[in-house]
């Protein structure tokens, strides 16, 4: 038992020494949940479209206004309390309470209504898409690098046995067996793996930076990431009519839900523009009075009583000409509606083919997969008799290179297919709304 809890506990002591962290995808995928600048941008305007959405509400209640005044005036001016002119100093004060009440404006107040939570609707699934961008991109990135970890170790092996294939070659060189042109083949060889080599740690490091900007995490933070099972378990839905699969995926999918919610927002657009033709009936109802500094026997109750005015208007506006404007505002929002109507059937198309694309990629995965995996069984055993036979002299450095380069290639491939595969199967079953899981 102690001797299987070893590894862990080093790997756990290290990590404290160099403040290295072990991360699976789903441990990136919750930090890149969490504080990815994007989801964080979009959760705001979600928030902020539920404000709007309370605030139209608003629009089914009475606009109450209050205002207060204090006046001084000398010389001839209305005494407000005999309404007639008189030329002395005078200081009023007045105050009044409006209310006003839309009774009917051809019904905008409640499309406004139904427009604004279509709003929130199409944020929330907004939230949802960018969320299932971050995923994908994310596990993208998460694949990469772990392809690129395991082709940077193939690499080094490659390099190591270039270098005994060179110490090989000196001798034989030395000994006259070969020419100096054999040997700098095999320098040849071995630099362009080193370059190879180079090549894939530059990539390895873009990676990186890239999950680490999803993930919002420091740049200069050391992450280790934990290798998931690469053992393949079918998936038997991909074996279904694909064009059902298809369908049930973009039905579901949060960029064509969001083309449909802007579509029936479109619509009700459209009835917000049509209001304007219909009459708007208002009511208003104020109160108010005065008090004047003048006389200390006239207590402040009698002259606000005496002062006191109240009133009740309805108002009825009837729309007959506004020089076109809601003709043009009209045709314009039946035009947009049309246009989001095209909008969806072309996101729909554009879903159907990446669809598609994922289910066929993911059946031509796992023959993939297959193959590579016989190929580098061969090209490994034809690579390792031909370092026998360079060793006894039968074959020269191009046939060895030549093997070595269609074995590493193989070597390529399957770690590639692996890869692959794990990738295709899991975006298929997420697409059909399971949990991405790697």
């Amino acid at each position: 038992m102690k001797i299987s809890l070893f590894p862990i506990v080093l790997i756990l002591f290290s990590n404290a020494i160099f403040g290295q962290e072990l991360l699976s995808f789903n441990s990136c995928l919750a930090l890149a949940l969490e504080n990815n600048l994007a989801l964080k941008n979009a959760l705001l305007s979600k928030e902020i479209s539920n404000y709007k959405y309370i605030s139209s509400y608003g629009k089914l209640l009475p606009s109450v206004n209050g205002a207060v005044e204090k006046k001084q005036s000398w010389g001839r001016e209305i005494d407000p309390d005999t309404n007639l002119f008189v030329n002395k100093k005078i200081e009023n004060y007045s105050g009044d309470i409006d209310a006003e009440y839309n009774l009917f404006s051809g019904f905008s107040t409640i499309n406004t209504i139904k427009s604004a939570k279509k709003d929130v609707q199409i944020n929330e699934v907004n939230i949802q898409k960018i969320e299932n961008e971050i995923t994908i991109d994310l596990a993208q990135k998460f694949i990469t690098i772990l392809y690129l970890q395991e082709i940077i170790l193939s690499n080094q092996q490659q390099i190591k046995a270039s270098d005994k294939q060179l110490e090989l070659a000196i001798l034989k060189f030395e000994s006259g067996v070969i020419s100096e042109s054999e040997v700098f083949k095999i320098k040849s060889q071995k630099a362009t793996e080193e370059l190879n080599l180079l090549t894939n740690q530059n990539h390895l490091t873009d990676n990186f930076i890239s999950l680490k900007q999803l993930m919002n995490i420091s740049l200069g933070s050391e992450i280790i990431l934990i290798k998931p099972n690469l053992e393949f378990y079918k998936n038997p839905e991909i074996n279904e009519n694909q064009y059902f699969l298809t369908n049930n995926a973009v039905a579901i999918h949060p960029s064509y839900l969001m083309r449909v919610l802007n579509e029936q927002k479109m619509r009700t657009e459209i009835s917000i523009s049509k209001s304007a033709l219909y009459p708007s009936l208002n009511m208003r109802f104020s109160i108010g009075s005065n008090y004047i500094i003048k006389d200390p026997q006239v207590t402040f109750d009698e002259q606000f009583n005496a002062n006191l005015s109240k009133g009740l208007r309805f108002n009825l506006t009837i729309p007959i000409f506004n020089q076109l404007e809601n003709f043009s505002r009209i045709k314009t929002s039946k035009l947009n509606y049309s246009q989001s109507k095209i909008e969806t059937q072309i996101e729909q198309n554009r879903l159907s083919k990446e669809i598609l694309k994922a289910i066929t990629d993911t059946k031509t995965s796992i023959k993939k997969n297959e193959s590579a995996a016989i190929a580098f069984e061969f090209s490994k055993k034809s690579y390792e008799a031909d370092i026998l036979k360079f060793g006894l002299g039968k074959i020269n450095i191009n046939e060895l290179n030549l093997t070595k380069m269609n074995f590493n290639n193989s070597q390529a491939e399957l770690i590639q297919s692996k890869y692959e595969l794990l990738f295709n199967n899991a975006l298929i079953k997420f697409y059909l709304g399971e949990k991405f899981v790697l």
